[in-house]
């Protein structure tokens, strides 16, 4: 069951890398798309994933759309600075580069962001 999250991180790593400046989109069909896939196992014949594989499955689709749209955000703040011919110091807010296929594994696989969700606010 390890391989569907797997199969989803890698194929959104492969599109951000490949089209960062649309990959929200693409990340979304993607990842909403395997999703579809992942759901129907049991339809297809094949063993039907546990729950805690579903939870994960979930989630993750949900940070790696997410990652997606920081990494388009990303692109389209260095086009601009590109555009307006001068650079001026990293934005606050967005990335500070194009995430590597091991930082989007340790992203997607830190077990306090998909099993335990984000911290409450601060006191």
């Amino acid at each position: 069951h390890t391989l569907h999250s797997l199969v989803t991180i890698l194929g959104t790593w492969a599109l951000i890398q490949a089209q960062p400046c649309s990959c929200h989109a693409l990340a979304l069909a993607w990842t909403f798309s395997y999703l579809l896939f992942f759901r129907a196992l049991s339809l297809l014949g094949l063993p039907t994933p546990t729950p805690f594989t579903n939870a994960v499955q979930l989630l993750l689709t949900l940070k790696l759309v997410s990652l997606a749209s920081e990494v388009q955000d990303l692109h389209l703040a260095q086009r601009k600075e590109m555009a307006s011919g001068f650079s001026k110091g990293p934005t606050l807010g967005l990335l500070p580069d194009v995430p590597s296929l091991m930082e989007t594994l340790s992203y997607s696989y830190c077990y306090v962001g998909i099993m335990t969700g984000a911290p409450g606010p601060c006191c």
